[in-house]
């Protein structure tokens, strides 16, 4: 169900649609860095500028990217100072910061939750630890899903875990505790951890606030900078990533989000004019994109 995914270097339709777009939202694993997370190499994670050299492309031309990831907040905003950027989105779409200084800006989302629920000073994630939400999981699926250590450490709004199991199933028992709660599936990663499952790969899944999500978070962002889903685009792997393109004008795949069962469901299950993908894989996919985006905004300016 992929074949019909346009190349987006190649679709005049895409072109004019990224005319229009000025700053895009940019998974980061398995779609910016290369392999180990380095942005100085390329999709085998051999050394290269391939992404660098975009990212200054880009800065140069006024164009803003904005990093959007389930990394906590303090991993984030060393990358997006270190990248040159202003704005990044944290936990999955739980945190939006604007700016990386001491006057940097930060909304924390808490989704559909009520302002009552959580107690004086209380996080999401100190109340997702008093009911028990992780412990929930594990409980009812020993050696199928585990804190993803040491990564799982000073979060706000998500709990952060690694595990390998279906994701429905999962959320029936987040659904059994006295919090409104979503279990989001964020894609393949590369070590099991303690887990002993080997019938699937193990995948990073957050828990998070019902409602919380990266096209949440991408369009409160974006009626902050007063801008329609005309003016941004997104880029990721992931069929998590892929939900994005309910927030924009343009949701691209890098080539390898295409092996993913999820991602594959996610275009299966529905019309999706505004998505299209690249040929290559990870960082030199990514490359690709700023390409066509840097030819199309050239063309209109």
């Amino acid at each position: 169900m992929t074949d019909h995914v346009r190349l987006i270097s190649a679709d005049s339709a895409a072109h004019e649609a990224l005319r229009t777009v000025r700053v895009l939202y940019t998974d980061l694993d398995g779609t910016l860095v290369a392999p180990g997370g380095s942005v100085l190499g390329d999709a085998a994670g051999a050394p290269s500028l391939v992404v660098a050299e975009r990212i200054v492309a880009l800065a140069r031309k006024g164009l803003d990217v904005v990093p959007v990831s389930g990394r906590g907040r303090p991993q984030l905003r060393e990358l997006t100072q270190l990248l040159g950027w202003h704005t990044y989105i944290a936990e999955a779409g739980g945190i939006i910061v604007r700016g990386t200084g001491l006057r940097a800006e930060a909304l924390v989302d808490h989704g559909q939750w009520p302002d009552d629920l959580l107690g004086n000073g209380e996080t999401p994630v100190a109340a997702m630890n008093r009911v028990g939400a992780a412990e929930a999981l594990i409980e009812a699926f020993p050696g199928r899903i585990e804190h993803y250590a040491p990564w799982q450490m000073d979060r706000e709004v998500s709990l952060l875990l690694r595990g390998c199991l279906d994701a429905a199933e999962g959320q029936t028992v987040l659904d059994g505790l006295p919090l409104p709660l979503d279990l989001v599936d964020n894609g393949m990663l590369r070590s099991y951890g303690t887990l002993t499952c080997r019938d699937m790969p193990p995948h990073a899944y957050h828990v998070v606030p019902r409602g919380v999500s990266k096209a949440r978070a991408i369009m409160l962002d974006l009626a902050h900078r007063g801008l329609g889903p005309e003016h941004a685009a997104a880029i990721g792997d992931s069929a998590t990533d892929l939900e994005m393109a309910g927030a924009v004008g343009v949701m691209a795949l890098v080539g390898n989000a295409l092996g993913s069962n999820g991602v594959r469901d996610g275009l299966a299950n529905g019309t999706r004019e505004n998505v299209w993908r690249t040929h290559a894989e990870r960082g030199e996919g990514w490359a690709e994109f700023a390409d066509a985006w840097l030819t199309a905004v050239s063309d209109d300016r």
